[in-house]
């Protein structure tokens, strides 16, 4: 089991460098083949750019398979949920990222943005894999195994899905700018689509996640709320979130904002998750090596 679980890591991490591979080619490759047929023109199957996303898609699919295998294997070995520390956290973060985007691309015609995703859960997986995944005793704080499953986990959850708006609002930003005329990014529109979409679907699982921080932290340390710095930082990029979705509604000057916002709120994210835990000594501090 100690064995394969680090195979499947860099399996996964392999997978998704070929999908960032492929999803760049994709951006960059000459336009679909046509025959001539009396005066007209007709698609000769599957153009090289159609072949280079699918194969994207499949790298994505096939990272996320061998990331929730090795999650798997790596409940078994420890006996707990597998995001106990930030090696296992990170894991679990880009297995959610690539579900979410997955699920997402069903739905909206954003297969051009396979190779961002894949870029983000590749840094995830090499991230995860700068710290020692040696199988530690929960420390005190930790064991609640109901509590850990749940708010550990809705915390992932959450942070893969801000993950995907914010790759949505930067191509969205990118779109904007060149007036749809990158055509290796979905349009304008529809990355605002999505990037709304992934808000409102992260906004209320943070929230669950931060409620239930606040009634662990009473039973671990008998407080709900001690300004430790990861439930600061959480806080704040709670507030950036809900002022997203207040910008987003309005019909004037200030909705050009919206793309930004997500983009500040998923820097919250980024903080919290590593930042609060390994720059700052708080309560959170048992997440670091």
């Amino acid at each position: 089991m100690t064995t394969l679980i680090p195979i499947l890591i860099i399996g996964a991490l392999a997978s998704l460098v070929a999908a960032a591979a492929a999803g760049i080619a994709a951006a960059v490759v000459a336009p679909a083949p046509s025959a001539a047929i009396e005066g007209g023109s007709v698609e000769v199957g599957p153009s090289r750019r159609e072949v280079l996303l699918r194969a994207a898609l499949v790298g994505l699919l096939g990272g996320l398979v061998l990331l929730v295998v090795a999650l798997l294997a790596r409940a078994i070995l420890v006996g707990h949920a597998p995001w106990s520390n930030l090696h296992e956290f990170s894991l679990a973060f880009a297995a959610a990222l690539l579900a979410t985007y997955l699920l997402l691309a069903r739905g909206y015609p954003i297969d051009a943005l396979a190779p961002l995703v894949a870029i983000l859960g590749a840094v995830l997986v090499v991230f995860a894999l700068q710290f020692d995944d040696r199988v530690d005793p929960l420390v005190p704080a930790l064991q609640q195994p109901i509590l850990l499953t749940i708010h550990v986990g809705t915390a992932a959850l959450a942070y893969a899905v801000a993950g995907v708006a914010f790759l949505a609002a930067v191509a969205e930003v990118a779109q904007a700018r060149a007036g749809d005329g990158i055509g290796g990014l979905p349009s304008a529109a529809v990355c605002r689509a999505v990037g709304h979409r992934s808000v409102l679907i992260a906004f209320p699982i943070l929230t669950v996640a931060i409620a239930l921080g606040s009634v662990w932290a009473n039973l671990a340390w008998r407080s709900y709320w001690s300004n430790d710095p990861k439930e600061l930082a959480a806080a704040a990029t709670w507030l950036v979130f809900g002022a997203y979705l207040h910008v987003a509604s309005r019909r004037d000057r200030w909705q050009h904002l919206a793309p930004w916002l997500i983009v500040l709120g998923f820097a919250g994210v980024l903080f919290t998750y590593i930042g609060a835990g390994l720059f700052f000594v708080g309560e959170h501090s048992y997440g670091q090596p």
